[in-house]
């Protein structure tokens, strides 16, 4: 069998998926640049497998690999593979769910830290040595704390969705004496220590709020104008799922009027963010550029993922984690 391979894997993965196929390996792991549908098709001529990441899957290149089988995918969503098309040439295509839960939680820990503490705007006045901008002496002598913050213990997080990854969050929050609330409709059986609340108890009980819903076109543009008027003056709101879950527009007017203290977005709707966002007219939010799974240690966590998916599809004839 020969297989062609552009997601990044580990050097063990690698001589495992050897032991099943001929491999040839090109586009966004070895390069950096995810191929063309048309490049796809020329480098991966006569392969029965695919391992990758960011390529284009749909009926153009279906059409042109007619000995394709199995193409696992080393991302959690597949919104690169037109699964119709998949459908339609009886191709398997299996995903890595959770392959950056960990990091993803991390990191919204991280921001909510920095958003109570005012980490990255202190940052950014001690490089920038705008030093009348720092309160340095913390001893009496300055009359004004502009950078007093709040402490994480004794708050109260919500998160907006209850799946992998805002359940790391939660493990990781219990180190701090917080208290967990959480709305999410598909779930029956919730676990000890986090409380279901309804949509607007949620907005209006929490501290925090943490987006981590799937983005569908019901859950395009869920928190809404009217869900942010709910969050306290002191509350903020964070978003390490996708962009378009928000309604940025509303959320940007919250922060201009000070309704709420501050938010801190590494998803938005437009990436990379447009020069003219009205964003960057203010000084209570923090951004990132969507790194919540730029985690070297992933790649880890997408190789064991990818080789379950590989070795049930060579030796039960059906991948685990199938994309249907």
């Amino acid at each position: 069998m020969k297989a062609f391979v552009s997601a990044q894997l580990t050097p063990e993965g690698i001589r495992e998926l050897e032991q099943y196929a001929e491999l040839k390996f090109g586009g966004w792991g070895a390069t950096g640049k995810k191929l063309t549908p048309e490049e796809l098709v020329e480098q991966a001529a006569d392969c029965e497998m695919m391992v990758i990441c960011y390529e284009e899957i749909n009926d153009y290149v279906l059409d042109h690999l007619p000995k394709l089988r199995f193409i696992a995918c080393s991302r959690g969503g597949v919104e690169n593979v037109d699964r119709e098309a998949v459908r339609r040439h009886q191709v398997w295509v299996s995903s890595a769910p959770g392959r950056n839960a960990n990091a993803v939680a991390e990191l919204t820990v991280a921001l909510m830290l920095c958003a109570l503490r005012h980490i990255p705007k202190t940052h950014h006045y001690i490089m920038s040595q705008q030093w009348d901008r720092v309160p340095w002496d913390m001893a009496g002598n300055n009359g004004f704390k502009t950078f007093d913050g709040f402490e994480l213990d004794g708050k109260t997080v919500g998160f907006v969705g209850y799946g992998a990854i805002a359940r790391r969050v939660a493990r990781k929050l219990s180190g701090f004496d917080v208290e967990l609330l959480a709305y999410d409709p598909f779930l029956t059986q919730w676990p000890q220590g986090v409380r279901s609340v309804t949509w607007e108890e949620l907005f209006s009980k929490s501290d925090i709020v943490s987006i981590h819903a799937k983005l569908t076109e019901q859950t395009r543009g869920l928190v809404n104008g009217e869900a942010i008027g709910r969050m306290k003056k002191t509350g903020i709101l964070i978003n390490t799922a996708r962009g378009a879950l928000l309604d940025e527009e509303a959320l940007y007017s919250a922060l201009k009027d000070g309704r709420i203290a501050c938010a801190a977005l590494d998803a938005q709707v437009h990436e990379p963010m447009p020069h003219d966002s009205p964003f960057l007219e203010l000084d209570n939010i923090i951004l990132t550029p969507h790194i919540g799974g730029a985690s070297r240690d992933m790649i880890a966590q997408q190789t064991r993922i990818v080789m379950e998916d590989v070795r049930a599809f060579m030796e039960q004839g059906k991948p685990i984690h199938v994309v249907r």
